[in-house]
């Protein structure tokens, strides 16, 4: 079965299972993609106490496999079919992926935009240049579209997560603007590489729906826990502001 576990909290839908199989059973369901597969790092470079973070050397054996890796080739085209007619899609990589992320998305018949990068501003320690920074393949399908804030730089510096639970966790902020930019309230947001659930969070805290799908039990669980805890927020927030509505309705 492609589909492991199936849960929905308000308005996200996570899907426990490969998103190689599971794409191409949502196929023209997202109206965005903003996501950060898993590839294949670089591999040998590291000696102990040369590099740092998640590549320091009681945490990574040096092949090059951080975790479960997919091929550039074998999600451009099942993406693609997930989304609808005239839709935006984000695609992060490091700078050794680059081409062949962008081959194996223009080859599946996303268009290119222009290539976003993510100042990390605290990097990791490495035996060359320090890795501060990744990079974002801003792609699209169908008809081009505007953003919402034309006043976007492609340089975005903000810190890593400090609280982060999974290797490579992303910045909810980094999501979020990806998000507002190139969706409307209520869209659909997919995230076929959940990871942790940043993408996730990102969509519901903006009022958006999503579609996340994660292959590993543990990543599953905590994306769960972190879109629990976001959709907890917009209830609090909705609830605190409904009271706030019928106080001022007493009070007149």
């Amino acid at each position: 079965m492609p589909i492991e576990r199936d849960i929905t909290i308000g308005g996200c839908r996570l899907i426990q299972g490969d998103a190689r199989d599971v794409l191409p059973l949502l196929e023209c369901q997202a109206d965005l993609c903003v996501t950060d597969p898993p590839y294949r790092l670089t591999s040998g470079g590291n000696r102990s106490g040369a590099m740092g973070g998640k590549f320091a050397s009681d945490l990574y054996d040096n092949s090059g496999l951080l975790m479960d890796v997919v091929e550039w080739h074998e999600i451009g085209g099942p993406i693609h079919r997930a989304l609808k007619k005239n839709a935006d899609c984000y695609v992060m990589s490091d700078d050794r992926n680059l081409f062949a992320a962008h081959g194996g998305f223009i080859g599946a018949g996303f268009k290119f935009h222009s290539l976003l990068t993510w100042d990390k501003i605290a990097p990791s320690r490495t035996r060359f240049y320090m890795k501060d920074s990744e990079h974002t393949l801003y792609l699209w399908k169908g008809r081009a579209r505007d953003i919402a804030n034309g006043g976007s730089k492609r340089i975005i510096r903000l810190a890593r997560p400090a609280d982060a639970v999974h290797p490579t966790q992303k910045p909810v902020a980094l999501m979020n603007i990806y998000i507002e930019n190139s969706s409307q309230p209520g869209d659909v947001v997919l995230d076929p590489f959940a990871g942790s659930g940043s993408t996730l969070v990102a969509a519901i805290l903006s009022g958006r729906r999503a579609i996340g799908i994660e292959k590993r039990p543990e990543h599953f669980d905590a994306a769960r826990a972190m879109v629990q805890a976001a959709q907890y927020q917009i209830e609090r927030r909705s609830s605190c502001c409904g009271n706030g509505l019928k106080d001022m309705a007493v009070g007149q």
